[in-house]
């Protein structure tokens, strides 16, 4: 699937093409993905691999979205997929998103047919392509360019470009279609396309329209899913999961809420009350004492009858309380999704204007995403409410913050499955005319392109003011209950007994107090470009092509937040204002190919490439990019190659105009918490008195200022001055490519070693790294106000409601490094055996470096090879073809990991798992193809190899497993593909 680039067929301008099969010793003039001259050199300065729709279909891809996202176009580079449900993502839930070489998907281009393809997504973190824009049907191949390109395209191709190109030569009617079975019996998948074409002497059109949809696959699908455990050994050398805190309830190690990095959780099926004495203790603590926190037990006596007394105990912090209730397993491991995809494009010849030809594309696409998730929901029944049953009517815990000022009497920690849903449409539209000038090999094009993505977004969450008005309740008459103010369609607050506890609340009432809130999101991009190509003059090595030409894009964000969040009217979750703004850019390019020689001794091919490109944004200013390039074959079967430019990347508009989102983190976080305990000759100590705190600042002493949270406001850096990041790489690579004898076959090795560097990285600091960086400052005191980070740190007022209390604004600003190096090698093999052919494709990527820091002035910090980012990774696809039958293998490979070191951890000495083994998974299928009709059938991941585990505190996990798109969560799936010719 993935092979060295090299030229074929010739190509329009807009569209690249590159070497399938036995086409390499055609020598017409072609485009390649990287440039945007056509030219008659064997190869490519810069290494692309290509992935064929045929190879992609029989190893059992069902959209290009998978394909994109598997290991052999993303070397293992971690990627946002639909396993990422309950986490803030780029994009909003929901969205798949391509990130190569590790460097984010910001900074990489994602094109369709040669055209940048734009943001898409919901929310006000909409920066980049959504893959499931993408068409799939009518998809020809994929293209990606493995270096920076911005002096070609732009903004953006910073880590890499992917091109994805359909078929242009489609015609009659063919209907596409497969289903995809994971053995678990859930997250089936089912496709159905229709592509159709015609052509005529001067008319062609094209296009299809398909439907893909996916069943949600539940937590409950897997054993190891269903237990997060802290893994952890009793000691060095015993086997992990030994020392795991055992449930006095179950007996067995006790099962926390996964997806997060520890395993604190949260408390369910429990209530909270004021103290307790002569309560019966629960499982664990069976003696009769005093209690604070209770779990629902008929059987249970002493001074709360009906209820079990449960502690603090065990390493957890949690001791015997439940964190975990059925209807967590009903929540998403890979959420569902329902995507219909419709896609035109056709052109017309003028017989006019130098032979010109009118064309144009259209793409509309529907996405119909949904998250079904879990949520603690806490329930405050005020005190003295005739809510709560006698036995409880003596507890009293003082206001909360939803009690609106009333005292409360018990706090329910129950649970309740809720999901996020999103409607997104995406729509992009473009077309122009292209033909001959009136001088010789000299071709123009003009094109004009508008996309528009709409974003529906909606989620559930607990309204505070519902809240208390549905705890405002009176009798109705009937021995029970409605809300004392019924407006609103106010619904009553159940009684409090042991299965409202255990998370059957009465959906009316939830209806109430947690209904769907929406927000809406809008992108608008606007492009016109133009460009001019030929030939200069002629050299030994053949033509000198040139290309000049010019670009503008506009593009408008527009985010309206559900109200309810834009006034914090949601519990305990964080506010979000409007998010708008708008950027605009002018471009003017040049590219120029220098054929020096060709066909001489030790001079097969020398040629060399370079482009430039003078970018103007609205935004920021402007720059300058430029990439050189060169190839040298000495001989036919030995080239070498190799490149070495600059590239830039505009902050998106998310990053410079997202609207203030409220947060909040611990006040152990402030420097200034409790300093007065510190040594009066510390940094910290000085620079918070010198701010005007009071040493007596959160020490709980009577009088004294109380320590507050630190109110974190992650923003936009329009204000603080954000500028464009700039980046320098360079690869330098070979090609082996010796003449043998047909019945040998046809032998091709690529090795590419690539280099990447970012400076001035748009980022955001940290709420946490930002207060205590000021503070630890040493300029702080001598009057500079900290340096740069101190700007971004204020207090209230000692007079305030909330003395003192430092707010952050997290803003994106310039400060991160990132650095990628590493080797990538691509075999391809073809021997002919009889009547039959033998195809073996294999692919690796060897990381040497994976640095990056987000402080200018700290060190890089190396993370190549800990959990996430894998020294090594591979994939082999092997192929025999006997008549019109053919046989696939394929093996997808991720390197071991290792984050010991990282952590701090003696591997040898660690009660704790922070490694993981190499990971294979291997697939097969077989295909049948006839005149009309193709059909394959395949099983991926056939020895059903799980995800490795590692210990919890670190790392975000699905169960005890990293979260990690390189490793398969659905299992043993089996697939059937057919394609059917109609006409």
């Amino acid at each position: 699937m993935s092979q060295p680039v090299l030229a074929q067929e010739a190509a329009s301008a807009d569209e690249t093409t590159t070497v399938q099969e036995d086409d390499a010793s055609a020598k017409d003039a072609i485009v390649v993905t990287g440039s945007r001259i056509r030219r008659d050199s064997f190869n490519s300065p810069s290494p692309i691999t290509v992935l064929t729709r045929d190879d992609s279909t029989v190893a059992g891809f069902n959209s290009t979205s998978e394909i994109l996202q598997s290991t052999s176009v993303t070397a293992g580079a971690r990627q946002i997929d639909n396993t990422f449900t309950g986490f803030i993502t780029g994009g909003g839930p929901g969205a798949n998103t391509l990130s190569l070489r590790s460097l984010g998907p910001a900074r990489t281009l994602i094109m369709l047919n040669g055209r940048r393809l734009a943001p898409s997504g919901t929310s006000g973190s909409v920066a980049s392509a959504d893959l499931n824009v993408l068409p799939n049907a009518i998809v020809e191949r994929i293209e990606i360019l493995k270096d920076g390109a911005s002096s070609i395209y732009g903004s953006d191709a910073i880590a890499g470009v992917v091109n994805i190109i359909t078929d242009r030569k489609t015609k009659g009617l063919t209907l596409d279609g497969g289903v995809s079975i994971p053995e678990v019996g859930q997250g089936i998948t089912r496709r159905i396309a229709v592509i159709g074409g015609y052509s005529s002497d001067r008319f062609n059109i094209s296009g299809s329209f398909e439907i893909y949809d996916r069943d949600i696959l539940k937590f409950d699908a897997h054993k190891y899913l269903r237990c997060q455990t802290e893994y952890i050994a009793s000691a060095p050398g015993q086997p992990f999961g030994s020392g795991d805190f055992v449930d006095p309830k179950t007996g067995k190690p006790k099962c926390y809420p996964t997806g997060f990095t520890g395993v604190d959780g949260v408390t369910v099926n429990t209530i909270g009350t004021s103290t307790r004495a002569g309560a019966a203790g629960g499982p664990g603590n069976p003696a009769i004492g005093t209690f604070n926190r209770f779990r629902f037990n008929p059987a249970a006596g002493g001074s709360v009858p009906g209820w079990e007394g449960v502690n603090n105990g065990g390493s957890s912090g949690l001791g015997n309380r439940d964190t975990i209730n059925d209807n967590y397993f009903n929540r998403a491991l890979i959420s569902p999704t329902t995507n219909y995809s419709g896609y035109l494009q056709g052109d017309f010849q003028l017989n006019a204007l130098g032979d010109a030809e009118i064309y144009f594309d259209g793409l509309f696409t529907r996405r119909e995403s949904t998250q079904p998730t879990f949520f603690q929901a806490i329930i405050d029944y005020w005190a003295g409410s005739p809510l709560i049953p006698t036995e409880l009517q003596f507890s009293n815990i003082g206001a909360t913050d939803q009690s609106g000022g009333r005292a409360v009497g018990v706090r329910a920690f129950t649970s309740r499955n809720y999901r996020g849903r999103q409607r997104v449409d995406y729509m992009r539209f473009g077309g122009g005319i292209r033909g001959n000038l009136p001088w010789k090999d000299w071709t123009y094009d003009l094109y004009f392109g508008k996309s528009y993505n709409k974003g529906e977004y909606f989620f559930q969450q607990l309204i505070t003011s519902r809240m208390i008005q549905a705890m405002d309740v009176v009798p109705n008459g009937s021995g029970g209950f409605v809300c004392r103010d019924t407006s609103n369609g106010c619904v009553a607050a159940p009684r409090l007994t042991g299965d409202v506890v255990n998370g059957a609340i009465p959906q009316d009432y939830l209806d109430f107090v947690a209904p769907e809130v929406g927000g809406t999101t809008k992108f608008w991009e606007t492009t016109v470009s133009g460009q001019v190509s030929g030939n200069l003059f002629t050299l030994p090595g053949g033509d000198v092509g040139i290309a000049i030409g010019a670009e503008y894009r506009k593009q408008k964000i527009d985010d309206q937040p559900p109200i309810e969040q834009q006034t914090g009217q949601l519990y305990s979750f964080s506010t979000a204002g409007i998010t708008q703004g708008k950027d605009a850019v002018k471009e003017v390019f040049g590219e120029i190919d220098l054929p020096i020689l060709a066909d001489r001794p030790f001079f097969n091919v020398l040629s060399l490439n370079g482009s430039v490109r003078y970018t103007d944004y609205d935004s920021y200013g402007d720059g300058w990019t430029y990439k050189l390039g060169a190839v040298w074959s000495p001989i036919e079967a030995l080239s070498f190659r190799g490149t070495y430019g600059t590239s830039y990347r505009a902050p998106a508009l998310s990053e410079q105009f997202q609207a203030p989102t409220a947060g909040f983190l611990s006040n152990n976080v402030d420097p200034c918490f409790q300093y007065g305990t510190r040594d009066p000759s510390t940094t910290i100590f000085k620079n918070c008195q010198a701010a005007g705190i009071p040493t007596s600042y959160g020490n709980g002493q009577a009088g004294s200022p109380l320590g507050q949270s630190v109110r974190v406001l992650t923003t936009g850096g329009a204000d603080s001055g954000i500028k464009a990041e700039t980046s320098k790489s360079w690869t330098v690579g070979t090609i082996i490519q010796p003449p043998l004898p047909a019945s040998v076959g046809k032998f091709e090795l690529a090795v590419d070693y690539f280099n990447i560097e970012i400076n001035n990285g748009v980022a955001q600091f940290g709420g946490g790294n930002i207060i205590s960086s000021c503070y630890n400052d040493p300029q702080f005191a001598s009057g500079t106000n900290g340096g740069e980070l101190c700007q971004f740190v204020v207090r209230d007022a000692a007079d305030s409601t909330n003395p003192y209390r430092a707010t952050v604004t997290n803003a994106f600003i310039n400060i991160a490094t990132n650095k990628v190096r590493g080797l990538d090698f691509n075999l391809r093999y073809v021997v002919p055996i009889g009547e039959t052919t033998l195809r073996v494709n294999a692919g690796a990527t060897r990381y040497l470096e994976q640095a990056s820091n987000i402080n200018p002035n700290d060190p890089l910090d190396d993370d190549n090879g800990e959990i996430y980012l894998p020294k090594w990774t591979g994939d082999l696809d092997v192929t025999y073809d006997i008549g019109k039958v053919s046989f696939y293998y394929g093996l997808n490979w991720v390197g071991k990991m290792d984050s010991f070191e990282a952590v701090g951890e003696d591997r040898n000495n660690s009660i704790y798992q922070f490694a993981t083994p190499n990971y294979f998974t291997h697939s097969a299928s077989v295909r049948f193809k006839l005149d009309n009709f193709t059909i394959t059938g395949g099983v991926k991941n056939f020895t059903d190899k799980e995800p490795p585990q590692i210990s919890a505190y670190v790392f975000n996990r699905l169960g005890n497993s990293p979260l990690y798109s390189g490793y398969d969560f659905t299992g043993r799936t089996f697939y059937l593909n057919f394609t059917a010719k109609v006409f």
